[in-house]
């Protein structure tokens, strides 16, 4: 299980990167935007490519901020519980965690399958094939089910589960 943990831990920290990558790219984007509309010119893909990349960074980062913890929790209520009990919310609100990002992800397999079967293109000038951006999505909520998964997993058998402790936590086992 611990290379299996590693190997998930090594995706997320892929994944996380790919996001950054994606807000720099996206933040160049917006500002060769405004500065060509200063020239009175305008891309014709920026505010549509600016779009998927929001997508696509909202769900690669999704997984990665499970792990930092940064995620809305339930820590308001399990601070004030004894720490079995605490433990024991925490797993249920987690595994219900992981059946809704289950259907998300099983959602967006179908969404990016139709996509691709039917070679639906964005209805813009530059007529993106809609499953590219699609899949990116689907990646960053496969990734969130994977650092779920595993963050039950640390849970349950009591492991260190913050992105802090990661390191640490892989090598010791």
């Amino acid at each position: 299980m611990t290379r299996a943990l590693k190997w998930i831990d090594g995706l997320s920290r892929f994944a996380e990167t790919v996001a950054v990558l994606l807000i720099f790219g996206y933040c160049g984007l917006m500002l060769a935007e405004v500065f060509a509309r200063s020239q009175a010119l305008s891309f014709s893909f920026s505010w549509e490519y600016s779009q998927y990349a929001m997508a696509a960074i909202f769900s690669l980062a999704s997984g990665p901020a499970i792990r930092a913890g940064v995620h809305v929790r339930i820590s308001a209520v399990s601070e004030y519980l004894p720490t079995n009990a605490a433990k024991w919310v925490d797993i249920v609100a987690t595994t219900v965690a992981l059946a809704v990002v289950s259907l998300i992800v099983w959602a967006m397999l179908e969404k990016v399958g139709r996509s691709l079967d039917r070679n639906i293109l964005a209805t813009t000038v530059t007529k993106t094939p809609l499953w590219i951006p699609q899949l990116l999505v689907l990646w960053g909520f496969m990734q969130l089910w994977l650092d779920t998964a595993a963050r039950l997993y640390r849970r349950y058998k009591q492991l260190p589960h913050e992105w802090r402790n990661m390191d640490s936590e892989v090598s010791d086992a």
